[in-house]
């Protein structure tokens, strides 16, 4: 089973890291509709790029669509979950963020957690924050504010490089 770390490179994952995802898209890749997130990646043998989002958050909304572009693209070889911590930040609601990727037609994992202190576990300054797991589930970069474009592009590329080799 991968090892989650968010903090270190070698720092092997708690079960305090760990959080359930309560799904609003992607079930049938998440494979229930709620699931932890140490055993998803558990299970899982791409790399992961984790998104912490909020749906009243201007640069998070921009993002999801070139996410959704993405994960279009690279969805075979790196597993996307996306993360609505509004309702912790101020910046949503569960109905809100549940109503958001519905009506961007986003595809891949998304939903809520209840579980508050992952803005403080996974250390969360700032919206969004996207983790970049190798498929060991170590951090392998960190994005703090929205990646779009051909950044996005270099940054999953890269995540796939170091995963292959």
């Amino acid at each position: 089973m991968p090892l989650l770390s968010h903090c270190s490179t070698d720092k092997p994952s708690s079960d305090s890291d760990d959080f359930i995802i309560n799904i609003y898209t992607g079930e049938e890749e998440a494979g229930s509709k709620s699931i932890s997130f140490n055993e998803m990646i558990g299970r899982e043998e791409r790399p992961v790029l984790l998104n912490f989002w909020a749906n009243n958050c201007p640069p998070c909304r921009a993002e999801m669509i070139g996410l959704e572009a993405a994960w279009n693209e690279y969805g075979d070889e790196v597993l996307f979950v996306g993360v609505d911590v509004g309702p912790y930040v101020g910046l949503g609601t569960y109905n809100g963020g549940r109503d958001l990727v519905e009506s961007f037609g986003i595809t891949y994992i998304t939903g809520n957690t209840f579980k508050r202190s992952v803005i403080t576990d996974w250390q969360i300054s700032n919206m969004p924050s996207t983790f970049l797991l190798d498929q060991d589930g170590k951090v392998h970069d960190i994005v703090i504010g929205a990646i779009l474009g051909s950044r996005l592009a270099e940054k999953i590329e890269d995540l796939i490089a170091v995963s292959n080799s």
